[in-house]
This record gives structure tokens, C-alpha cells and sequence, in this order.
């Protein structure tokens, strides 16, 4: 029976995640983030205020797991067209601009904001956590690897190493972008980003 226990206990776990990612994210959107407390969250989701904080220390835990989650649904298809194109260099580009698309009609500014600096600040503990780290990164991972079984990339760097590096400049680019949008282009600032990120993960002559 312990099993059986431990499973509904899971599923119970995970239902409740789920509304408060759901009751959270429509008044994060509604109302403003900053706006919104975890008081009316707990209220709006019928749940005790400490109960959110057993699930998420911090708003922004909220917002982040939806962004992971969402990617994470639509990966495998994501994956799938990305393979189609002809190189690494063009993977990336479109996995990262479908990505900054898909943030701009599901987020506005407010929230997009507070979802990198927050991605920033826990990208450490992201590296070993799994739990903590953005559907992009797996996303990241199965393209580099794909580029190293091409030859493209070296293979003496970690596929989660060279991930984590492309990710990380590419969300200080985001927030830049988002405090300042009149100062660049975030599409040219993309492609210059992988262009840089390649030519140092660019398998060399020399190289095995």
C-alpha cells in the first residue's frame, strides 16, 4: 500500500503546483506583478499562505516554473523542426528567437523582466538543481550535442557547460533589452551572441 500512498500524495503535490502556477500567472497578468501578493494567491487558489511557500520560496518561483514548464511541452515538437535546418549555427538562432517570441505574446515586459533577473540570480544553484533550470537549457543541450556528433562543435567542453554559457549571455541580452528595448535590436543581438558563442566552441583543425 505504501506505494499507492506515496503516489497520491505525488499526484496531490502536483495539483496543487499547478493551480497555484495557474491562479498566479492570470493575476500576474492581470494586475501586475509587483502587484500581486502571495496572499491573494493562497486566497484565490483556496490554499494557506504557508502552503505556498511550501511549493515556491518566491514569486518569481512561480513565474519560473511556468516558463519551464511551457517549454517543456512544446520541446519535443521544437526539437523536431530544429533538426531540419541545415546547421548549428541556424538551430540556435531559431531556438532562441522562437523562444524570446513565444515570452513576448505570453508575457509583458513586467513579467519578463522579473523572469530573467530571477533566472540570473539562481543559475548556479540551476547547474546542479534540475528542477531549477528553463526549458531552454534542455533545449540548448540536445542542439550542441547535435553539433558535436556533426563535427562542428569541440568535444573536449561539456554539452551542459557550452548550454549554460549561451544561455547565460543570451539572458543578460534579454534583460538589457527589456529595460532598454530603444538601444538595440534583441534578433541582431541573438545572432551576434551565437556567432561569439561559436567561434569558441567551433571544433578546431587540430582538435580530435
Amino acid at each position: 500500500m505504501k506505494p499507492i500512498i506515496g503516489n497520491r500524495t505525488e499526484r496531490k503535490k502536483e495539483e496543487t503546483r499547478k493551480r497555484i502556477i495557474a491562479v498566479a500567472m492570470e493575476l500576474f497578468i492581470k494586475q501586475g506583478f509587483e502587484q500581486t501578493t502571495v496572499e491573494q494567491i493562497a486566497e484565490e487558489a483556496d490554499l494557506a499562505k504557508g502552503t505556498i511557500y511550501n511549493h515556491f520560496p518566491v514569486k518569481e518561483a512561480i513565474l519560473c516554473e511556468y516558463v519551464q514548464r511551457r517549454i517543456k511541452e512544446q520541446g519535443p515538437l521544437a526539437l523536431n523542426e530544429l533538426k531540419q535546418l541545415p546547421d548549428t549555427r541556424s538551430r540556435l538562432i531559431a531556438a532562441l528567437h522562437k523562444t524570446l517570441e513565444w515570452m513576448q505574446v505570453q508575457l509583458n515586459n513586467d513579467i519578463y523582466e522579473k523572469y530573467f533577473i530571477y533566472r540570473m540570480q539562481t543559475i548556479v544553484q540551476s547547474i546542479e538543481d534540475k528542477r531549477r533550470r528553463s526549458g531552454v537549457s534542455h533545449i540548448l543541450e540536445q542542439i550542441v550535442e547535435l553539433g558535436k556528433e556533426t563535427g562542428e562543435i569541440r568535444q573536449d567542453v561539456p554539452t551542459k557547460v557550452l548550454a549554460g554559457y549561451l544561455e547565460t549571455i543570451s539572458s543578460f541580452t534579454a534583460i538589457g533589452w527589456v529595460t532598454r528595448p530603444e538601444c538595440f535590436s534583441i534578433y541582431e543581438a541573438i545572432d551576434m551572441n551565437v556567432d561569439i558563442f561559436l567561434s569558441g566552441a567551433r571544433k578546431e583543425d587540430n582538435q580530435k
